[in-house]
């Protein structure tokens, strides 16, 4: 097979209405980001959604129009300052992993979902295994889904510190694509290159040419 050109790249561009649902699924994210940034210009606004629980009670779908006439301002400035809360939550994960981790087992959640990705620094309860499933809606808003498979579990060893990093992959799982294409990785039939630069559909395809 030839080489790819280089692919259009598929880039996640949440609405302001999912950024706020991923913010409402994890408030204590919210409440740490007040206790480290006090005097944001986002502050009083961010304090009045937490004593409303981000709307929890409401049975119909929310509306940014609505939440900026409750607050009454306007939606830009509601708009803005929702993207600024969610950045800066994954800005702080990122500068400060403890202020995120519990007793639990310190680990850093990669996730991969077409061509986006993050990351977020947490605690568990127990090290989830090779192709267990993870629901974590908050991140929908950096890589569109919030629904992931594990791929792989890393152990890095420094000293007397140890890390675990758990990849995530977004897409439907199916072991039996997963070891095909292992398989054709392995064999040389699918570039490693070529992995890189191709849609997931155009390895499907390429695996059920290989594998019928």
């Amino acid at each position: 097979m030839g080489r790819a050109k280089e692919r259009r790249r598929i880039i996640y561009k949440p609405s302001t209405l999912e950024i706020f649902y991923c913010l409402s699924c994890m408030p204590s994210y919210s409440k740490l980001l007040l206790d480290q940034y006090p005097d944001k210009p986002y502050t009083d606004f961010l304090w009045w959604l937490i004593e409303k629980e981000f709307y929890k009670e409401l049975t119909e779908k929310i509306a940014i129009k609505k939440i900026s006439a409750d607050f009454r301002t306007d939606a830009a400035k509601v708009t803005k300052w929702l993207k600024q809360i969610y950045e800066q939550i994954f800005e702080r994960n990122s500068n400060r992993p403890e202020l995120f981790r519990n007793n639990g087992l310190k680990v850093c959640m990669y996730m991969n979902h077409n061509d986006n990705s993050c990351y977020i620094n947490t605690s568990l309860p127990t090290l989830p295994r090779e192709f267990e499933t993870i629901s974590f809606p908050f991140a929908k808003g950096k890589v569109g889904t919030d629904h992931f498979w594990v791929k792989k579990v890393e152990h890095v060893i420094v000293e007397d510190s140890v890390e675990v990093i758990i990849w995530l992959e977004g897409r439907i799982l199916n072991k039996y694509r997963e070891f095909s294409l292992d398989k054709a990785l392995f064999q040389d039939k699918i570039h490693f290159m070529d992995y890189f630069n191709m849609q997931e559909y155009e390895i499907d395809k390429e695996l059920k040419m290989l594998y019928h």
